[in-house]
C-alpha cells in the first residue's frame, strides 16, 4: 500500500468531513422561520431568545457564523446545551458516547465472528445446513432490532433471569452483562448480512484452482478452509463491516431506548424532543465523523489484507 494511496483515502476522508461539518452548521440554520423561535419556543423570554441567539452567532451574517462555528469547532467546542443550562454539549457527548460504542463494538465482533463461522459452514458442508443457513438469513433479516430486544429481554431476563432487563451498572466488569443483550439485538442487523458475504465469497474462493490443488495435495479440509479459505473471505467481511458502521449506529438509538441505555442515542431522542438543536448538531457531527473514520479505517484494512482490491 503505497503513501500515494494512503494520501487519497485521507483526501477523500477529509473531503467527507468538511462537507458534514457544513451540514451540521447548517442544521440550525435551515429551521423554518425563526431558528430562535423553533428552540426556544413561543413562551421564552426576551432575555431567552437573546442568550440562544448569542450562543448560536445569528446575529452576525452568515460567513461570519460559520468562521465563529470553525474556530469553536477546532478549539473542541461544541457550544452548549439550551436545556440544560451551563452543560456542554461536548460533556454530554463525552458522557454518553462512550456507552453507544460499546454496543457498537459488541455487536460488530458477534456480526463478525458467528456471522463468518456460520458463512463458512454453509459453504463448506452444504445441502441442509446451507438451505438452514439461507433461512436464518432471511428470517434475522426480516426481524427488526427492537423486537429481538423485547424477545431477549422476555427469554434471558425476565423467564431465565441470566442478564438484566436493561438499565447500566456502576463500573467494569460489572458492565458487561448489560451489554450482551443489546449487542445480540444489534448485532440481527449485521450478522446475517456477513453470513451471507462470507458463505458467497467461500463458495468462490473453493472454485478456484489453488482451493483445489490444496485439496489434490491431501491437505485437511480444516486446514484448507482457515489457511486458503477465510482469509479469501477476509476483505469482503471488513469492507462490510465498514460500510454498515453506520446502520450499527443509527440502529443503536432503537436498542438503547429498549434496554433503557443512557447512551448517544437516548440523548439524541431526548434532544429532538426538547428541540435543543444544539446538542442535535453536535451529536449529528460526532457520529458522522466516526462512521467516516470507521469507513476509511476498514478500507485501509481490506487494502493491507488483499491488496488485489481496486484502490481507484
Amino acid at each position: 500500500m503505497g503513501p500515494s494511496l494512503l494520501l487519497r483515502r485521507g483526501l477523500q476522508a477529509i473531503a467527507v468531513c468538511a462537507f458534514v461539518v457544513v451540514v451540521t452548521f447548517l442544521l440550525v440554520r435551515i429551521v423554518p422561520g425563526d431558528p430562535v423561535s423553533a428552540i426556544s419556543g413561543p413562551q421564552a423570554s426576551a432575555e431567552t431568545r437573546e442568550a440562544i441567539r448569542a450562543e448560536l452567532h445569528l446575529e452576525s451574517s452568515l460567513p461570519s457564523q460559520f468562521t465563529a462555528y470553525i474556530g469553536d469547532l477546532l478549539q473542541g467546542d461544541l457550544g452548549h446545551s439550551i436545556v440544560q443550562q451551563g452543560k456542554s454539549v461536548t460533556s454530554i457527548i463525552g458522557e454518553s458516547l462512550p456507552i453507544t460504542l460499546y454496543v457498537v463494538f459488541g455487536a460488530l465482533v458477534i456480526s463478525a465472528v458467528f456471522g463468518v463461522a456460520f458463512g463458512l459452514l454453509a459453504a463448506v458442508r452444504g445441502g441442509g445446513i446451507d438451505m438452514g443457513t439461507r433461512a436464518a438469513v432471511m428470517v434475522f433479516l426480516a426481524v427488526p432490532p427492537f423486537f429481538l430486544g423485547l424477545l431477549l429481554i422476555l427469554l434471558l431476563a425476565l423467564e431465565i433471569p441470566v442478564f438484566p432487563a436493561g438499565g447500566w451498572g456502576e463500573g467494569w466488569p460489572q458492565n458487561l452483562e448489560y451489554l450482551v443483550l443489546p449487542s445480540i439485538a444489534l448485532s440481527a442487523t449485521l450478522m446475517p448480512l456477513v453470513a451471507s458475504v462470507t458463505r458467497q465469497a467461500a463458495k468462490d474462493a473453493m472454485r478456484q484452482p489453488w482451493a483445489e490443488a490444496a485439496s489434490a495435495r491431501g491437505l485437511p479440509a480444516r486446514l484448507v478452509v482457515f489457511r486458503h479459505i477465510l482469509p479469501n473471505c477476509a476483505a469482503s467481511v471488513i469492507t462490510l463491516l465498514g460500510f454498515n458502521a453506520s446502520v450499527l449506529i443509527s440502529g443503536a438509538v432503537v436498542v438503547e431506548a429498549v434496554f433503557g441505555l443512557p447512551g448517544l442515542g437516548q440523548e439524541l431522542v431526548t434532544a429532538v424532543t426538547e428541540r435543543n438543536y444544539p446538542v442535535i448538531q453536535g451529536i449529528a457531527l460526532v457520529t458522522a465523523l466516526i462512521v467516516v473514520a470507521i469507513n476509511l479505517a476498514a478500507d485501509l484494512l481490506s487494502l493491507a489484507v488483499d491488496p488485489r482490491i481496486d484502490p481507484s
